[in-house]
């Protein structure tokens, strides 16, 4: 009879601890897709000081908790270019899901993972209480441990010099930024008496990708500050947008006083040449870092890499001229850093810099300050009639 309840208790112990890790670990990263609307992210706190960052699309409201806002081509993870599938465990995120669709054990998962780490876990002892017929049921025969061993998954350079290349700018209208994908269709008929309505069709490229770019934009917030401040972690993944000329908005907006760290996987593209604004639009406050340290995969990158994974474009525009990365016409900005193994190409537009202030607006143009390049990236910064790096004129 020891046996037995010792049997039963450890099945108890075991049921509660799957119960409590199931629901209190937050996801690692959540996806939004910008094929289905433009994105707001902002950080929040709640009375308690817990940190976590509301998101917005279309007409959905996101609660997000996890380590890392993902945004993907696309507008689902059928037609996105990278699948989370691929990815090595640990390092795969999963679709977000919106305020008013959360069950309650996602409800959970979304407070957060403080208390599955201290005193709220509840009493294995007290969770159960079998009667003796029950505890018959609960074994096959006296004396005979039933209980199985849960056995657990086994755990799982030198610095080079940076490269700074100040390309002169192509005066000629914009060029694609990334390479296009060939796509064929059988040419051969069904029958001998099939029409031209017969023939097969292309499907149409997702919104968002290399290939077919969106006017959907994103716009980040982050006033996480302080000396325990996190960072707000971005991973764009094959994200192109080239922002709408009837709006004066940048294709992605950083801005606040926090630190926001953005990822590359594959080709990512943020063309606002035709829209007045910054590519990649930031100004003064706050810092922006911007890095590949993983592969598509998630694989820590140890080693100069070849291709053109983990690469951004970023393109400016305006009369007078806004930066590829950094200010606006006639905007300052600063403390911007690029590092690990990202590929940056910024081009600015007017006399504004690739990288750094816009042009000239009545009679002021931007400045640039504390803007690092370091560790392997590979750095290309261009503009029509500014500086390639710097402010503008």
């Amino acid at each position: 009879m020891q046996r037995k309840d010792l049997a039963l208790r450890v099945l108890s112990t075991a049921a509660i601890m799957s119960i409590v890790t199931s629901i209190a670990a937050p996801a690692f990263a959540d996806i939004y897709y910008i094929g289905n609307g433009s994105i707001d992210v902002v950080t929040k706190e709640d009375a308690d000081g817990k940190k976590y960052v509301e998101v917005k699309q279309g007409d959905k409201t996101y609660t997000d908790t996890s380590d890392e806002i993902v945004i993907k081509d696309g507008n689902n993870e059928g037609n996105a270019a990278q699948k989370e599938e691929n990815r090595i465990d640990g390092k795969k995120a999963k679709v977000a899901i919106p305020d008013d669709k959360r069950t309650d054990t996602q409800e959970l998962e979304a407070a957060g993972s403080a208390d599955a780490a201290g005193e709220s876990q509840p009493d294995p002892d007290a969770a159960f209480t079998l009667s003796e017929a029950e505890e018959d049921s609960a074994q096959t025969q006296e004396g005979k441990d039933t209980t199985e061993e849960k056995k657990e998954p086994a755990e799982d350079s030198p610095k080079k010099d940076v490269v700074y290349e100040y390309a002169p700018a192509d005066p000629e209208p914009e060029q694609q930024t990334t390479k296009l994908a060939t796509t064929s269709a059988d040419p051969t008929a069904k029958t001998q008496e099939a029409t031209l309505d017969d023939a097969p069709t292309t499907p149409a490229l997702p919104v968002g990708s290399v290939t077919n770019p969106t006017t959907n934009v994103i716009k980040v917030v982050n006033n996480w500050v302080g000396e325990a401040a996190k960072e707000l972690k971005i991973r764009l993944s094959n994200v192109n947008i080239k922002a709408s000329n009837r709006k004066y908005q940048a294709a992605m907006d950083v801005s606040g006083g926090g630190t926001t760290k953005i990822e590359l996987d594959g080709q990512n593209a943020l063309d606002s040449s035709s829209s007045e604004r910054a590519g990649l639009h930031k100004q003064v406050p706050g810092k922006l870092i911007i890095t590949d340290e993983t592969d598509d995969n998630g694989n820590k990158i140890t080693a100069p890499k070849s291709g053109t994974s983990g690469s951004l474009t970023a393109k400016g525009g305006g009369t007078n001229g806004s930066a590829g990365i950094g200010g606006s016409t006639g905007e300052s900005t600063g403390n911007i850093i690029i590092e690990g193994y990202a590929t940056v190409d910024a081009t600015g537009g007017g006399v504004a810099a690739g990288i750094g202030g816009g042009g000239s607006h009545n009679g002021f143009s931007g400045s640039a300050y504390n803007i690092t390049i370091q560790g392997h990236s590979k750095v290309t910064a261009s503009a029509y009639d500014g500086a390639a790096i710097g402010s503008g004129r």
